[in-house]
């Protein structure tokens, strides 16, 4: 996974942003429009992508929200009907829960463009 970090005289800001690519410019995830971007300079600094965070450095809170939520989409009451669903028949909730990922994948892809 890659990171946006900015640099001011060296030294990188302690929030950096995690990344993704729309219409072929490479920016933070939790922007509709993937600015900041790498490369971009202001008087706050220079943005750089980097594969690793630095020392002291966390992600942004936003883009560890969407992050996570591209990982695993399902709402918490999915998930808890699929757990009750698992104990009657574990068969039967892998196949609710592969077709639920797959609806709710396209929800998300639908509201990101």
């Amino acid at each position: 996974m890659s990171f946006l970090v900015r640099f001011d005289r060296g030294r990188p800001h302690h929030i950096a942003h995690r990344v993704h690519e729309l219409h072929g410019a490479t920016g933070a995830l939790c922007s509709q429009t993937p600015t900041p971007a790498a490369g971009q300079t202001s008087t706050s600094g220079t943005w750089e992508l980097l594969e690793e965070l630095p020392d002291g450095v966390r992600v942004c809170h936003v883009c560890a929200k969407i992050q996570q939520k591209l990982e695993n989409p399902l709402p918490p009451r999915a998930e808890e009907e699929l757990r009750r669903l698992a104990q009657w028949d574990p068969a039967a909730a892998a196949r609710q829960r592969e077709r639920l990922l797959k609806i709710y994948r396209e929800k998300l892809r639908k509201k990101r463009k």
